[in-house]
């Protein structure tokens, strides 16, 4: 069955914002069915009319001086009470058929109830400082008795409203009056819930202009019906509902068949629409089904659509194993939409059909988004691109338990990126193939986010490699890697480091234990930036720094460079498998090698290295840009600004850093 968009049109705003309160709570209410008269033909016309609990409930700002006559000829009574005043004395007695009669209540005062529990002192409920406690009279009057509060049962949830809102009076009869004597509960949440949505609720005029929402302003409303040929209906209705086979009756002069009297629903004789067969005074949206004020029906607002909508998606997700998200997508492209955001009620409605339809029937329920597309992606470039590797993401999520969040982050993080947008088409193709692989093989995903950790002095195991598509260098060692040379990545370090993209294979397999120079004067470079006080080196490393600095003349203002020697001696002596370098003797033997000048290895990259490293150390000691570091959460993060800041870029300040390594 299809929602649609209906108009309602209230005299004010705030028995607009009355029939939000009673949709909230799923309550059928009539507005302004009947107008009754008194004996000089005076008009009465009551506000609601809540047929299921045979309640009248008028609002207003100040009470009509009818609504005593009105509440006395509705409920019954003979007598009338000189409690009224002498306005209301003075009106005529009021003619209410029994039909029409029930309770009546009326709220007087320009405030709405608030959302406030009612708590008294002793930590109870209490009816006298709960949401009604604004009115005068802490509640509704009734015609003989006040004040009467909106109540819920706390066991079955019957609605009604009763004598300071006590639910043991309600006929539910869940409540044994004399075990729960005065249960207040005119604060339920329930209760709280509904006023608080009808306060959230404004009309353009009222948004707009400012105005109170107790000003007799018309006010239209705008909601949704779950009844197909609703809103037609009442675009086609002249107002003068007369059914068909009535009026020809009378022309003829026959009387109604009784087959003809009591049909559900007839031909109008005013438009091409249907008047309701049990009242024929009112239009309806089919042949067999009666008018809004015989049986009502309740209106969803956009926050109860929405909220409806949501909860259809997680039944979806459940029966069908696809994740929210991505029944999410299959809603919004069922509307032409990229967001729900913004949209209009129409479509909402639109959208929350698809879902209920798609829920009776699972296999109804689109399925080519629930599944990646195989298409090649050397064919494709930038959005579509993007749009293959959206694809891929629901499925991931569904084999690796994790949320959809998590699994577009690390899809960036496999790319290198932050965000999707900032992906070169290499990095999206690259991070489909892998998408491909992963969904092959879930065990390399769970090896991707779960690396084993490396041995003593070891290299994690790279989580891919391949062969380089063009020229290129390795992101760590800036080394030259040719087209066709074996590349890889290694996995997602800990946060605040950066990941590095691809890496030359001697950085993936051979720098920690056959070490160049550079390698040692990385180490230094990024455990300095990263915070760490000493730069740890095992055997291997050792050995290499102490051969290149055995060769420099030393002076006796080199003291930290003695240090730095007799360390390196000390550790190799002892066979330590580990031995750390403190800051100034790390930072006094870059500086050697980078004053001595010696010829060192250009093709592996030592030479602008070990240039890059002297120049960031030597702005780290001085911090001439003057970065202070309380703006920042961590000394990694403080010092990652520093390397960004530098006023001469080099190759590790363009890569960005520090890489744990």
């Amino acid at each position: 069955m299809a929602y649609e968009v209906i108009e309602v049109e209230f005299r004010t705003e705030l028995h607009a914002h009355w029939s939000v309160f009673f949709d909230h709570l799923r309550v059928p209410w009539v507005y302004e069915p009947v107008t009754f008269y008194g004996d000089k033909g005076s008009p009465c016309t009551p506000a609601f009319w809540l047929p299921r609990e045979r309640i009248w409930f008028t609002a207003e700002v100040q009470a009509p001086a009818w609504w005593g006559r009105f509440a006395m000829a509705a409920e019954g009574c003979d007598e009338w009470l000189q409690g009224w005043d002498e306005e209301a004395g003075r009106c005529p007695p009021v003619d209410v058929p029994k039909q029409w009669r029930g309770m009546t209540l009326l709220a007087e005062g320009p405030f709405f109830p608030e959302d406030v529990p009612g708590i008294g002192s002793w930590g109870r409920p209490d009816p006298w400082s709960g949401p009604w406690q604004s009115y005068e009279a802490n509640g509704m009057r009734a015609y003989d008795d006040e004040p009467y509060q909106w109540t819920m049962c706390p066991q079955c949830g019957l609605f009604g409203a009763e004598f300071c809102g006590y639910a043991e009076r309600l006929s539910c009869d869940c409540l044994d009056s004399d075990e729960h004597a005065k249960v207040a509960n005119g604060s339920d949440e329930r209760l709280l819930a509904a006023y608080r949505a009808a306060m959230s609720e404004t009309w353009p005029h009222e948004a707009d202009a400012g105005q109170s929402p107790t000003l007799r302003w018309p006010t239209v409303r705008e909601a949704l019906i779950r009844q197909p040929g609703a809103t037609a209906a009442a675009g086609i209705c002249a107002g003068a509902c007369r059914p068909a086979a009535q009026q020809v009756r009378q022309v003829q002069r026959h009387p109604l068949t009784s087959q003809e009297s009591e049909g559900s629903g007839t031909l109008c004789s005013a438009c091409p629409g249907f008047v309701c067969g049990r009242c024929g005074e009112q239009p309806t949206a089919a042949a067999d089904v009666p008018c809004r004020t015989c049986e009502p029906v309740v209106l969803l607002t956009e926050n109860q659509v929405r909220q409806h909508l949501n909860g259809v998606v997680a039944k979806l997700s459940a029966a069908t194993g696809t994740h929210g998200r991505r029944i999410n997508t299959i809603i919004n492209d069922s509307i032409n939409v990229k967001t729900r955001a913004g949209i209009s009620l129409a479509q909402l409605g639109a959208a929350l059909t698809n879902a209920e339809r798609w829920l009776d029937d699972l296999e109804s329920m689109p399925v080519d988004l629930s599944a990646p597309v195989d298409e090649d992606p050397d064919t494709l470039h930038g959005p579509e691109l993007r749009k293959l590797l959206t694809t891929y993401v629901g499925p991931l999520a569904r084999m690796s338990g994790e949320p959809i969040p998590s699994t577009q982050i690390r899809l960036n993080n496999w790319m290198g990126v932050y965000q999707r947008g900032e992906a070169s088409v290499e990095q999206l193709r690259d991070a489909i193939v892998q998408a491909r692989t992963w969904l092959k093989d879930p065990g390399s995903y769970r090896a991707y986010i779960h690396p084993e950790p490396p041995g003593p002095g070891g290299l994690p195991a790279p989580v891919q490699t391949k062969n380089a598509a063009a020229d290129t260098s390795c992101v760590l060692c800036a080394a030259a890697v040719a087209a066709g040379e074996l590349v890889g990545r290694l996995p997602r370090p800990r946060e605040p480091y950066v990941p590095m993209v691809w890496l030359c294979a001697h950085c993936l397999f051979d720098r920690r234990t056959s070490p160049r120079l550079a390698d040692v004067v990385l180490r230094v470079f990024h455990h300095t930036f990263s915070g760490s006080n000493t730069t740890p080196l095992n055997t291997a490393e050792a050995a290499v720094l102490l051969e290149v600095l055995l060769p420099i003349p030393l002076t006796g203002d080199d003291e930290h460079l003695q240090e730095a020697i007799s360390v390196l001696r000390r550790g190799l002596d002892d066979a330590d498998p580990v031995m750390s370098l403190s800051y100034y003797p790390a930072r006094a033997a870059v500086s050697a090698l980078h004053a001595a000048a010696r010829p060192l290895d250009a093709l592996s990259g030592d030479v602008p290295v070990l240039a890059a490293v002297t120049q960031h150390l030597d702005e780290w000691h001085h911090n001439p840009q003057n970065i202070g570091k309380d703006a920042y959460r961590s000394r990694t993060l403080w010092r990652q600004a520093v390397l960004k800041a530098t006023p001469a870029p080099t190759v590790l300040s363009r890569q960005g850093g520090p890489f744990w390594v």
